[in-house]
């Protein structure tokens, strides 16, 4: 009900009572004092009530139903204002796209579906799409794709799209392969050889060039070419690096110092904003309390514990960083030829001192896989009979 309790004051009450029964003005008492008393009156009543002409001092106690919004409105406005605001743009944002995502390794892959999503109109920073268009877009990539991936779903989770996406498992024909040779892809020193198919060339610690034939597929009897066959095996070789390293001898640490604070951080498109931080250190986070998450945006409000730390400059000798050269530098090498190496031996050849910097040169014997294959020129070869094995 649409109501306003009214508190009426002045001598002689049951005078003012009168006038209102007087003017046919609806009301319900709800109080009576010796000099006032509350009455419950409609809208329409009480705007009747401010005309009369009366001495009695009238106040406002409690409103019901539109009054008491429309009250609230003029008091409130800025604030209810900012909160409609808030509302409407989580509300605009909580319909856009902030993130896709396709879920798979193969980063081939990953970028096939990611060009299709866009061709079809589904990107980020746009506006969400029904179920209809959904299921339409993951036909068409389907079809489109139809030799590479066996399934396709799209997922909304938040203001993400996920993609899940299996790959079809693609049936190798067998193929008979052509008659080859295995090749060094590097020099170096014969460590190893095992032949499947073929007739080994080379020997144990021999020196071989990048490109030398290792295991022939050409069989040979005699000089006299018997038959042309796909070799196939494995050849390990020491192989020798030189890696180039350039350090500085001042070194930067930071340490915490234990003491700790609280600070009230805003999360949002995973960047963050403290309040009220202005601690001359570096600040490094322990634990959040999460005070408020919106359910869909990336974007919530924590109480954040940190800790403090503090940044402390050393400098080394050249016998210190020596200690710290050589694992950075094995895992440089590691980086371009992959962990399936063994190193057999390390040593510095050069090192120097300059504008602060030391300057490192480290040989590494490793011992690597040079296998690699190159199809026989049939050609070159004059006479030839091909025999059925």
């Amino acid at each position: 009900m649409n109501s306003y309790y009214i508190k009426i004051e002045g001598k002689r009450i049951y005078r003012f009572i009168e006038n209102l029964i007087r003017f046919k003005i609806n009301f319900q008492k709800i109080k009576e004092g010796s000099n006032y008393c509350v009455l419950e009156v409609t809208m329409e009543d009480f705007e009747r009530i401010k005309k009369l002409h009366t001495s009695y001092q009238i106040t406002v106690v409690k409103r019901k139903g539109l009054p008491y919004f429309i009250y609230l409105w003029k008091k409130k406005k800025l604030f209810l204002g900012v909160c409609l605001f808030c509302f409407f743009l989580l509300t605009f944002l909580s319909h856009l796209i902030f993130d896709i995502k396709v879920i798979h390794t193969d980063k081939d892959l990953r970028d096939t579906i990611y060009a299709d999503l866009k061709e079809f109109g589904l990107e980020k920073y746009h506006f969400k799409i029904n179920y209809q268009k959904k299921e339409e877009i993951r036909n068409k990539i389907l079809e489109k794709e139809k030799d590479i991936i066996e399934w396709l779903e799209i997922e909304e989770v938040g203001t993400t799209y996920q993609i899940k996406v299996i790959p079809r498992v693609q049936k190798e024909e067998e193929e008979e392969l052509a008659p080859r040779s295995v090749v060094a892809k590097k020099s170096g020193m014969i460590l190893s050889i095992e032949a499947s198919t073929g007739e080994v060339v080379v020997q144990r610690n021999q020196y071989v060039e990048k490109g030398q034939e290792l295991i022939t597929g050409i069989i040979k009897n005699k000089e006299e070419v018997k038959a042309l066959v796909p070799a196939t095996g494995k050849v390990y070789a020491e192989v020798w690096y030189d890696v180039k390293m350039s350090l500085p001898l001042k070194y930067r640490e930071e340490s915490k110092t234990g003491e700790q604070k609280q600070v009230l951080e805003l999360h949002f498109l995973n960047k963050d904003y403290s309040f009220f931080d202005f601690s001359p250190y570096a600040t490094s986070k322990n634990t959040e309390k999460v005070l408020w998450k919106h359910p869909l945006l990336p974007f919530k409000i924590t109480y954040t514990k940190k800790e403090e730390v503090e940044v402390e400059e050393t400098r080394y000798d050249e016998g210190d960083l020596l200690e710290k050269v050589e694992p950075l530098a094995l895992s440089k090498l590691q980086e371009q030829l992959g962990e399936d190496i063994e190193i057999l031996e390390r040593k510095v050849l050069k090192k120097s001192t300059n504008l602060g910097r030391i300057e490192l040169e480290l040989f590494f014997k490793v011992k690597e896989d040079i296998t690699a294959y190159q199809d026989i020129d049939l050609q070159s070869i004059p006479n030839q009979e091909e025999e059925e094995s």
